[in-house]
C-alpha cells in the first residue's frame, strides 16, 4: 500500500479536529453564558447525543492528581425533600401511594431550642415525635429510603452549636439512629451570613462513614451559570475531600438571577458546576464525577422571582440523566400542587403554577441513575 503524502496527512488532522470538536472540560464562562456557551466551553463534559455517561473508555489513560474519595454512596436516585419544619405536616404516603415514590429527604435537623448540640426537627420538635415518625414509618413500610438533612436556609445550625467534630458526629449520628437510615444530606447554606467550620463538618463526616458507614451528600449552594458553586460550597467539598469523605455533591439549582430560559439556567449552572469539580477531582474521570453529582431544584415560584413549570423540570432531569448525574431532588413535597396559580410570592405549601397534583414528582421520577 503506497504511503499518504503529508498533505494528505495534515488534511486529515484537520478534518478529525473539525469533526471531533474539543474535549477539554470545566471551562468556566466569563460572561453570562447560553445553555449552548457552557456545552461550548466544556463545563461538566456533557455526553454525546445519543450516548450514556457510562460509555468511558476501557482505553483511557489513567488519570493523576486527587481523585475523589472512594467510599460509601448514596443509593437513593430520586428524593424530594419534606419540610417538617413548617406545619401542617405533608401526609407524605399520599404522595407514595399516588406516584410510586417513596424515598424523601428529612428537612432539617438544627440545634436544640437552647442553642445546644443535640439535635431536633427545626429547632424545636423531638426528633421521636410521634406524628413524624408515624409518617416516616408509613413510607419505610411503602419501601422507602429516608435521609436525614441537617441544615437549610433558617434557624440554629448544629454544625455551629456543636463544639467539635466529635460531638457534631455524635450529634448526626442520633438523628440517624432516631430515623433508623444511613443516609445523611448536609446543607450549610452561607448567604445569610452564616459562619461555619467546612474542617468540622467534614472531620465529622469522615468519623461517621469509618465508624458506620454513612452514605454522605453534600448539599450546596449555586451562585448563578457563570459562577457555579459558591466559594463556600467548593470549600466544604475541598475539606470533605481532604478528610477522606466519600460524598454525592448535590447542587441547589436555584434561587440565582438569569435572563433567559430557566431550563437553560439550570442546566447551564450545573454543568459549570460539574466543571468545578472536575477541577477540583483531576484524577477521576468525569464519568465518576458525574455519577457523584445530583441536582435539586425549587418547584414553582422560587424565593428570587424564578418560576420553574413543568416543562422547565423536564428539562432539567433530562438533561441529569443525559449526563449521567447521580441524582435529583426537589424542593419541596408540600409545594407539588397548583392551589395557588399565579402567585406572586413563593409560597410552603402550593407551587404558585397551574399543575395538575404531583406533577412534579411524577417528572423527577422520570430520571434513572447510572449502572
Amino acid at each position: 500500500m503506497a504511503r499518504p503524502s503529508l498533505r494528505a496527512v495534515l488534511l486529515a488532522a484537520l478534518v478529525a479536529v473539525l469533526v471531533t470538536g474539543p474535549v477539554v472540560t470545566g471551562e468556566t464562562p466569563t460572561r453570562e453564558p447560553s445553555l449552548a456557551d457552557v456545552v461550548q466551553a466544556g463545563g461538566g463534559s456533557p455526553v454525546r447525543a445519543g450516548g450514556t455517561s457510562s460509555e468511558a473508555s476501557v482505553d483511557a489513560p489513567r488519570r493523576t492528581g486527587v481523585a475523589a474519595p472512594e467510599g460509601p454512596l448514596p443509593t437513593v436516585g430520586v428524593a424530594p425533600y419534606v419540610d417538617l419544619t413548617t406545619p401542617p405536616l405533608p401526609t407524605m404516603t399520599d404522595m407514595a401511594d399516588a406516584t410510586g415514590q417513596a424515598d424523601v429527604v428529612l428537612a432539617f435537623i438544627l440545634a436544640g431550642s437552647d442553642g445546644s448540640c443535640a439535635p431536633t426537627w427545626g429547632g424545636t420538635t423531638r426528633l421521636a415525635d410521634p406524628a413524624v415518625m408515624a409518617r416516616i414509618a408509613g413510607l419505610k413500610a411503602r419501601g422507602g429510603t429516608m435521609t436525614v438533612s441537617s441544615g437549610g436556609a433558617l434557624g440554629d445550625y448544629l454544625e455551629k452549636a456543636c463544639p467539635d467534630a466529635r460531638s457534631l458526629a455524635h450529634a448526626y449520628g442520633v438523628a440517624l439512629d432516631a430515623v433508623g437510615t444511613d443516609h445523611l444530606d448536609v446543607d450549610v447554606e452561607t448567604d445569610r451570613g452564616r459562619e461555619v467550620s467546612s474542617r468540622r463538618i467534614a472531620e465529622a463526616l469522615a468519623l461517621l462513614q469509618r465508624e458506620r458507614g454513612t452514605r454522605v451528600t453534600l448539599t450546596v449552594q449555586v451562585e448563578g451559570v457563570s459562577e457555579g458553586m459558591s466559594p463556600d460550597a467548593l470549600d466544604l467539598v475541598r475539606e470533605a475531600t481532604e478528610a477522606g469523605v466519600a460524598a454525592r455533591v448535590n447542587l441547589m439549582v436555584m434561587n440565582f438571577a438569569y435572563e433567559g430560559a430557566w431550563a437553560d439556567a439550570m442546566t447551564g449552572a450545573a454543568r459549570t458546576a460539574v466543571g468545578q469539580l472536575e477541577r477540583l477531582w483531576p484524577g477521576s474521570d468525569p464519568v465518576d464525577v458525574r455519577r457523584r453529582t445530583g441536582v435539586t431544584f425549587m418547584l414553582g415560584r422560587n424565593d428570587m422571582d424564578m418560576t420553574t413549570t413543568p416543562e422547565d423540570a423536564a428539562s432539567l432531569v433530562e438533561d441529569a440523566r443525559g449526563n449521567g448525574y447521580g441524582g435529583v431532588g426537589f424542593w419541596a413535597l408540600a409545594r407539588d400542587n397548583g392551589s395557588c396559580p399565579g402567585t406572586e410570592d413563593e409560597a410552603d405549601d402550593c407551587s404558585g403554577v397551574e399543575q395538575a397534583p404531583w406533577a412534579f414528582t411524577r417528572i423527577a421520577r422520570g430520571f434513572t441513575a447510572p449502572t
